[in-house]
């Protein structure tokens, strides 16, 4: 291979959930080569085909990057510590200082993740200071996902303003957002921060009280984890490789970094859960049907478009012909209007 990348593979690279029937042999993160599955007697691997035809020993893992694996593991109650750990190891590869606690302003909630998760954020906290964090995991590339972000950023912002609230006591928001998919290919990193800064010198802030991170745990980037801060880069490896190695590797993998061993273990928690797994397929159909409803009703309104644009130039074309002394009937005969429409013109 021409480059580091995360798995080595007999013909191309897989992306995100999309690995095909291709043999996938190895893991490659940071100089050390891990096998993703042990070969059998005969010293063959199995195949991606192989796995999926034998749902019996061995089931797809859900990826740690699954908004609602993500949910679970920073939402629920006992887990505040891996969130405090995972908005600190961001705040650390920005240079900033660490905050002390954390509160999750939207806990995990199985009887309503369901429904909810189509207008709500993957997390949204608090820190002893009153810093505003809100965590988005996204795993489709879309144009408007940035002005997406940037809306929820200042809505944050904004929403802390109530009837004599005084503008110096706002906090600062911070965005973060983890993706699959590469969105600055003109920046090196893996983790880009951005603010509001003088155009005439990029030292110069017009506040630091609006902040956008943006991780790309994206297969064109990965080869370049070993950049980052031990924390960081242990949670990137953590979202990219959990549901692609074995443990074995895994656990080798994040072997300094206990916390984050921690949101392994709740991972695969997560994955022998029927019940959690079933929460994240309905979650999953649930999506699918909104789509499909969004995309349905997207097309009707094109053909309703179409025919009230129709109508209104027949309108204007009968209108015209009233102006200029046209019979009643002729105008009818033109636009097809019948003539009591056309009388309610004139």
């Amino acid at each position: 291979m021409s480059r580091s990348r995360l798995c080595t593979i007999d013909k191309s690279e897989p992306t995100f959930g999309h690995s095909g029937s291709f043999r996938i042999s190895a893991c490659c993160v940071g100089g050390t080569i891990f096998p993703l599955e042990k070969p059998d007697q005969y010293g063959r691997m199995s195949t991606m085909s192989d796995i999926e035809q034998d749902k019996t020993k061995s089931r797809k893992p859900i990826p740690a990057y699954r908004d609602t694996f993500v949910h679970f593991l920073f939402g629920s109650p006992g887990n505040e510590p891996l969130l405090l750990h995972f908005l600190n190891a961001v705040l650390e590869s920005d240079g900033q200082l660490p905050t002390q606690s954390v509160e999750v302003r939207n806990p995990f909630n199985p009887a309503t993740f369901i429904t909810e998760k189509w207008t709500i954020l993957d997390v949204k906290a608090t820190d002893e200071q009153g810093k505003i964090f809100a965590v988005e995991f996204q795993t489709s590339e879309r144009q408007a996902f940035a002005d997406r972000m940037t809306y929820y950023g200042c809505r944050f912002f904004g929403g802390q303003m109530f009837q004599g609230t005084a503008c110096s006591t706002l906090n600062a928001v911070i965005a973060i957002a983890v993706t699959t998919f590469e969105m600055f290919r003109k920046l090196r990193s893996i983790h880009n921060s951005f603010r509001l800064m003088a155009k005439a010198d990029s030292s110069v802030a017009f506040t630091d009280k609006l902040q956008m991170h943006v991780l790309e745990a994206a297969a064109e980037k990965i080869d370049r984890i070993s950049e980052l801060p031990p924390a960081l880069k242990a949670w990137i490896n953590f979202y990219y490789c959990s549901h692609l190695i074995s443990e074995e590797a895994m656990t080798t993998l994040l072997q300094d970094q206990p916390i984050v061993q921690q949101a392994y273990g709740k991972y695969q928690q997560f994955n022998r859960d029927e019940r959690l797994r079933a929460l994240d397929e309905a979650h999953q159909l649930f999506l699918h049907d909104q789509a499909t409803d969004l995309e349905e009703s997207h097309e009707k309104g094109i053909v309703i478009g179409m025919g009230r644009g129709k109508l209104e130039e027949k309108v204007d074309i009968a209108r015209n012909m009233i102006r200029k002394g046209y019979p009643v009937d002729d105008i009818a005969e033109m636009t097809g209007l019948s003539s009591a429409e056309i009388e309610r013109l004139d």
